[in-house]
């Protein structure tokens, strides 16, 4: 082992100890919430008074209970927080790291040494990063950069420098098994071992494989929608989950994994792409077939005929007297015309057209349907639909609230 070798295996050793200590303190900190959520859901009642007598005992009640149910998903939040920094350190201990960028800023006289691994690492004080996650803004030099000018994006601005060299790591259970300098964003030995290891049928997360062409995909930002078009086995779907990861990151403050839903082609491949997410940290989203979403949402109203019964007929119904009636509809209802017409059906409701139905509170009226017709189309016109929507539920959400005090405020 040469000498330069033998400094940054040093380093890793380091931070594997770092890494060893932060899962010590974690697993105490886990199990000690474990037994508070489950002390306050045992003794939740005994906290609160019950007295409905008269109404300042009513409202104190309700206070008493907001209070415990607060501290209870306090306890709850942080606990499930803390199992998941502790989930993404585990998985650190086995790759702590896998890349490094030598990165000088404008102004500074020396390059800073960046390490990039799936999860941020800090020392003990906080104040100094170890290891920066792959979704990082930095990170981004890393995939689209090559020695030479470089800059990244940050919410401050953009960051000119200069990167100096571009280092690649394969570390397994905290030692170096290779490393080199290489001017490219992935080397063929690195790509070959992450790629070979991969032999129970389900896809894995190898962000230290991402491409350039990859990373404009993850990290795109300039439109409401992306359509990715590649050939099978470009990439496409490895890049969709690298990219709900990095938006989970990203806007971490407002978004979670049950916000999002990934629709699959069958149930297997759901099970191919479900140790993405968890790999890198995050939980999983929501995963259906569009024909499962289907009937969930239409099952009440509609019975939704099956792709198989839909080709049975096809294929076997010639003599029914309306089989060339029902083939036309088919083909009109997979044409651009149809889409187009429900483009248009949907653009008209932003006039006229919206069916409301009136909300009731114990058999009285609090709100009827003229009066919401008449809130989401005297609006601001210039809006459009969706956020007609959402200014309508403010809206009724403010009608709740003034009914609310109104029934508080009777003896």
């Amino acid at each position: 082992m040469n000498a330069y070798l033998r400094q940054e295996q040093k380093r890793v050793d380091s931070v594997m100890e770092v890494i060893s200590d932060q899962i010590n303190r974690l697993e105490d900190e886990t199990s000690r919430r474990v037994m508070e959520v489950v002390n306050i859901r045992k003794h939740f009642w005994d906290e609160v008074k019950v007295n409905l007598d008269t109404f300042d005992d009513y409202l104190e009640t309700i206070i008493g209970l907001r209070q415990e149910a607060q501290a209870l998903s306090v306890s709850q939040s942080t606990h499930r927080h803390a199992s998941k920094r502790l989930s993404a350190l585990r998985r650190m201990q086995e790759v702590p790291y896998f890349g490094r960028i030598d990165y000088m800023e404008e102004g500074d006289s020396s390059a800073e040494r960046i390490y990039i691994g799936t999860s941020t690492l800090c020392d003990e004080s906080g104040e100094h990063f170890l290891v920066y996650d792959w979704r990082a803004p930095v990170s981004s030099v890393y995939y689209d950069c090559s020695p030479g000018p470089a800059k990244y994006t940050t919410p401050g601005g953009i960051i000119h420098g200069t990167l100096e060299k571009k280092w690649q790591y394969l570390i397994r259970d905290g030692i170096i098994q290779s490393m080199f300098d290489t001017s490219l964003t992935i080397g063929d030995e690195i790509l070959q071992q992450v790629l070979g290891k991969g032999s129970d049928k389900q896809m894995h997360s190898i962000v230290a494989t991402i491409q350039q062409e990859q990373n404009r995909i993850i990290r795109h930002e300039r439109g409401l929608m992306l359509i990715v078009h590649g050939a099978a086995g470009s990439g496409k779907t490895s890049a969709a989950l690298q990219r709900i990861a990095y938006l989970l990151y990203k806007y971490r403050d407002v978004l979670n994994a049950d916000q999002i839903i990934l629709f699959s082609p069958n149930s297997m491949f759901n099970h191919y792409v479900s140790n993405v997410l968890p790999e890198l940290g995050e939980e999983n989203m929501q995963q259906v077939t569009f024909q499962e979403y289907l009937n969930r949402r239409l099952k009440s109203d509609f019975e939704v005929e099956n792709p198989y019964d839909q080709l049975e007929y096809v294929l076997t119904a010639g003599d029914d007297h309306l089989y060339e009636t029902r083939l036309s509809s088919i083909r009109f209802k997979a044409s651009t015309r149809f889409f187009d017409a429900i483009n248009t059906y949907s653009e008209s409701l932003e006039q006229s057209g919206m069916v409301f139905k009136g909300m009731n509170f114990r058999g009285k009226t609090m709100v009827t349907a003229k009066q919401m017709e008449d809130a989401f189309y005297s609006s601001d016109t210039s809006l459009r639909f969706h956020n007609r929507v959402e200014k309508l539920k403010d809206w009724l959400l403010k009608q709740i609230d003034a009914a609310e005090k109104v029934e508080w405020a009777k003896p």
